[in-house]
């Protein structure tokens, strides 16, 4: 079987290709919401890299859809991925901390005692 046949086959139709566009917005939705974080705490420089990447990513799964407007599984596969890609962003960005986290106490009293305990 040549590559040509297989691409045209009903297993590529409704089962690897559906796969590869869930996978597709799984990793442009993950970088779009790690974009985000760094875009926050003002880190320009990787911002756009990875803006790039997530769109280049993000072509590639539209143009698939685009292609197979009657494959109703890759509608599905694309949602699917995007939801996940977001759940993953935010798992992603919890395990490396990159956001920030401001904490403010507001008090009547002396608070020289507080600020030597926080530990930064």
């Amino acid at each position: 079987m040549d590559l040509s046949t297989f691409v045209d086959s009903e297993l590529f139709k409704w089962v690897i290709l559906p796969l590869l566009i869930f996978v597709a917005r799984i990793c442009d939705q993950t970088l779009g919401t790690i974009r985000i974080v760094f875009l926050s705490r003002g880190d320009k420089w990787i911002d756009p890299l990875l803006g790039f990447f997530e769109v280049i990513i993000w072509v590639l799964a539209i143009r698939q859809i685009i292609h197979n407007l009657s494959n109703v599984v890759g509608y599905v596969a694309y949602a699917g991925g995007f939801a996940t890609g977001n759940y993953i962003g935010i798992l992603l960005e919890e395990k490396i901390a990159m956001g920030k986290r401001v904490v403010q106490i507001i008090t009547q009293k002396d608070a020289t005692k507080l600020v030597k305990g926080i530990v930064v």
